[in-house]
């Protein structure tokens, strides 16, 4: 009596691959209704689809275990893989197989991040480069032109870049590290560039792994959580007139890119 005064609502325990489908279709929802109408930032989105997630009504261990780890891979997929997130959400429609394909690209870069963190800690091996954490497979010259061009436009790092250099070191694995001018334009324009698919949508993870940039204060590298937590602020700020005059450089040069035009 008490619980039906209170409106309450038996909550399942979401199990088995059925439920964690159920929780991605959840959180697919959610992100249409909250994100894509601008009525939440991607951040704030995630932050309220885990507090209303986490409990459930199912007293059995079993099914207590279950739900804890599926609620816990939608959690860690929304929470570090924004890109791959906005990648598959922003469809109108995500069916069964569009699932599969986001879980599965999900998966697959878990499982090259664990791989190369094995075998950077072996004993005895050698330090390997997983062919995986490319900014991304077989760029070609035009493209890696046009973002050092960007790059060197919007004054991104202390260096100048060499358009010959780079492509060189690109082609070889071994692009040198570079430091950062301002980390939040960085993070912004390498969001931008891997939202139109330009770079791989693991662009943090590359760069952290490979201590390809150093922060702007000169202090250390940049790390996957530095790059990940400036983004999510920048993301809640709104954009101001010198803001927008940037992003409409990127915009300009992502278009050459996708045009093909010199």
């Amino acid at each position: 009596m008490k619980r039906a005064m209170r409106g309450f609502q038996w909550t399942p325990a979401q199990t088995g691959k059925e439920g964690l489908f159920r929780l991605v279709e959840q959180a697919h929802k959610s992100y249409k209704d909250e994100v894509t109408t601008q009525q939440k930032s991607y951040r704030r989105y995630v932050l309220d689809f885990t507090h209303s997630h986490r409990f459930h009504d199912a007293n059995d261990a079993w099914s207590k275990n279950e739900h804890l780890k599926n609620y816990h891979t939608v959690i860690e997929l929304l929470g570090k893989h924004e890109i791959l997130i906005r990648k598959h959400f922003d469809h109108d429609l995500l069916d069964e197989n569009g699932i599969i394909k986001l879980l599965n690209e999900f998966y697959a870069i878990d499982l090259s991040e664990s791989t190369t963190e094995s075998d950077n800690s072996s004993p005895g091996n050698p330090i390997q480069t997983n062919q995986n954490t490319n900014i991304k497979p077989l760029l070609d010259r035009h493209t890696l032109d046009l973002i050092v061009q960007l790059a060197n436009e919007v004054c991104l790092f202390k260096e100048v870049l060499d358009a010959d250099n780079v492509a060189i070191c690109y082609a070889a694995d071994t692009l040198q590290t570079v430091t950062s001018r301002n980390n939040s334009k960085l993070v912004l324009l390498l969001d931008k560039l891997a939202s139109h698919d330009v770079i791989t949508y693991n662009w943090q993870s590359v760069i952290a792994q490979k201590h390809l940039v150093i922060s702007s204060s000169r202090k250390k590298l940049l790390t996957q959580h530095d790059m990940s937590s400036t983004l999510n602020r920048i993301k809640d700020t709104t954009p101001n007139a010198i803001d927008k005059q940037f992003l409409a450089i990127i915009d300009k040069y992502i278009t050459l890119i996708k045009n093909r035009e010199v």
